[in-house]
């Protein structure tokens, strides 16, 4: 359907079918389902690196719905035409944190192989880890998580819910709905950064348990950030390709706009990374130092080299071109790549505290990965296809529309 006016009167509003998303559904949870069973099959047969590929793809995966999450409150934070035109993947991606809670099941199975904490000798054996052994310890480690999944699971639907509920409202009380949303974004940004903080350093840092760094968790979100509008402009220009009304009101400028956004997070991300490095080398702390120290050093430091020239001076350069933000074709391939960079970064991160001897990407690395990432995106497309397409009386979006309707 296409932009329509109520009875005459001035002030437009948009009622767009939800997309065909069928086909990708059961293609992407085809390959998804193949490539977790190929995977589970290399598990049983004794790759000893299972739980390992499966921790580093779900964190990649499930950032990718945080990210949507947080770009959530920032669009009605910040407001703009460009907020809705996104929000409606934004919400698809977000709604599936309770998917990605059940599939943080086999995380706490593999817990004691990923997690040397876990181990009672080695805490005895490192006075430093034994200081942390009241909060490092499996009972608060679940407890933790639940109460992660429990408050993003909340947000999610919070956001989802009153946005559906927007499509039903008209004037006031449409505005209504929209200002509710907008005044509670900056509580749950607060709470997404306190629980990823939390959640950062379990999941993540405390695989090596003996370092700490203030900075690790703000990374992370940073990343998550670049992956969801990343992703948001991937799928927009999907949509956008496949309805004239997506395809009008996806100008330029709203395309620069996403554009920028990917920009200021990526150079927010490279900023982090390089804060982080000054901080810990400077120290010249063995506990702290090690860190970078292993992904510095032989087998790692090419891959650091890369996604220093290649994860942000090569989409930063890009990027400041206003000709590359304002080309669908030219803005998705900058998108593509850094979701690929951020993929990357993940296994930078993660890979050394494994003790991987360098960059090497086993089989069971690439089939978890592909095999959330399967689910994942037959759950978004399931999602994205089951509602309206755009929030259609978002006030933003009316102002916008009425506008250009009579502009």
């Amino acid at each position: 359907m296409s932009l329509s006016a109520h009875e005459g009167h001035a002030r437009p509003t948009l009622h767009l079918a939800p997309p065909a998303t069928a086909r990708l559904q059961t293609t992407a949870l085809g390959v998804g389902v193949i490539a977790v069973l190929g995977a589970a099959v290399l598990g049983f047969f004794g790759d000893g690196q299972f739980f390992q590929s499966y921790l580093m793809a779900f964190l990649f995966w499930l950032g990718l719905s945080l990210g949507a999450l947080v770009l959530l409150f920032t669009q009605h934070l910040a407001g703009g035409p460009w907020g809705p035109m996104i929000a409606r993947p934004l919400e698809s991606a977000a709604t599936l944190v309770p998917l990605m809670a059940l599939l943080f099941v086999p995380v706490l199975i593999g817990a004691r192989e990923l997690y040397v904490w876990t181990d009672p000798a080695y805490v005895a054996g490192h006075p430093t880890v034994a200081a942390k052994s009241e909060y490092l310890n499996m009972t608060w480690f679940v407890i933790r998580a639940v109460v992660y999944f429990v408050v993003w699971t909340a947000a999610a639907l919070v956001y989802r819910r009153t946005s559906l509920r927007q499509d039903e409202e008209q004037g006031k009380a449409a505005g209504t709905l929209a200002m509710r949303l907008r005044s509670a974004a900056g509580m749950w940004f607060v709470f997404y950064v306190l629980t990823m903080t939390f959640a950062a350093i379990d999941w993540a840092m405390s695989l090596t348990p003996v370092w700490f760094s203030g900075i690790y968790p703000v990374i992370i979100m940073a990343s998550q950030a670049i992956t969801a509008i990343a992703f948001a402009i991937l799928a927009i220009t999907w949509l956008a390709a496949r309805n004239p009304s997506i395809d009008a009101l996806l100008t330029p400028r709203r395309l620069q706009d996403l554009g920028n956004f990917l920009l200021a997070f990526t150079m927010f991300w490279a900023y982090t990374q390089v804060s982080q490095l000054i901080i810990q080398w400077s120290n010249n702390v063995v506990e702290t130092a090690t860190f970078y120290e292993v992904r510095l050093g032989p087998g790692w430091v090419n891959v650091a080299a890369f996604l220093l020239f290649f994860g942000f001076f090569a989409p930063f350069f890009t990027l400041f071109s206003r000709w590359v933000k304002r080309k669908r074709q030219t803005l998705r391939l900058v998108a593509v790549w850094a979701l690929a960079t951020q993929a990357l970064n993940w296994f930078w991160f993660l890979a050394p505290a494994f003790e991987r001897e360098g960059f090497a990407l086993t089989l069971a690395d690439v089939l978890v990965f592909v095999g959330i990432g399967g689910i994942w995106l037959a759950a978004f497309a399931r999602q994205l296809g089951s509602k309206h397409v755009l929030p259609a009386n978002d006030p933003r979006l009316v102002a916008a529309v009425s506008s250009e309707h009579h502009g």
